[in-house]
């Protein structure tokens, strides 16, 4: 039985459409769009979730998205809190279809999906909400689904390109650079 002097018994009717478009908007977009996982990402980038919420508010400005030597690859640096000095620290963008090379990991990779998925050389996938730890000195290359881009935030300490001409070209530059 409701009470309708009780405003929380009230029936309250449909929905207003133009305010339930702004609010989907709203959500749909960030930082909102991760508000899910703002928790787990404060926990991998050692920062309190008002950074994270400041760090994916800044990901909507596509200026800030930088270009890598991939085409098909944006990244923006987060920085992280102090657990991870010296670490790199990313939102990373994958085109839908992309394949990134095979390379191998200096020191432990997290990397997190928060949009797409992608999978690794060893069949492993990885989607929304999943995590990969890739253990130092291990060796993969990725494939993200044809079915839209891959949103990650990564945490590595570098890797090197291994396949048979990134792997040449490193080798190449590092002894170019002794």
């Amino acid at each position: 039985m409701t009470d309708p002097s009780d405003p929380l018994d009230a029936e309250l009717g449909p929905p207003d459409p133009a305010l339930l478009r702004r609010l989907m908007a709203e959500v749909e977009s960030l930082p909102l769009r991760y508000a899910p996982f703002f928790d787990r990402l404060a926990k991998l980038f050692d920062l309190p979730e008002s950074a994270i919420e400041a760090a994916l508010t800044r990901a909507r400005d596509e200026r800030l998205w930088r270009r890598t030597l991939f085409p098909g690859v944006r990244r923006l640096e987060v920085r992280a809190g102090p657990r991870l000095r010296g670490a790199q620290v990313y939102l990373m963008r994958f085109e839908a279809g992309l394949r990134f090379p095979l390379h191998r990991h200096r020191g432990v990779e997290t990397s997190f999906v928060l949009e797409g998925a992608y999978v690794d050389s060893r069949g492993t996938r990885v989607g929304p909400g999943e995590e990969q730890d890739m253990p130092d000195g291990s060796e993969h290359g990725l494939t993200v689904d044809e079915g839209g881009p891959c949103v990650a935030a990564v945490v590595t300490r570098g890797v090197d390109f291994t396949g048979p001409v990134l792997g040449t070209l490193g080798r190449l530059s590092a002894w170019l650079r002794r």
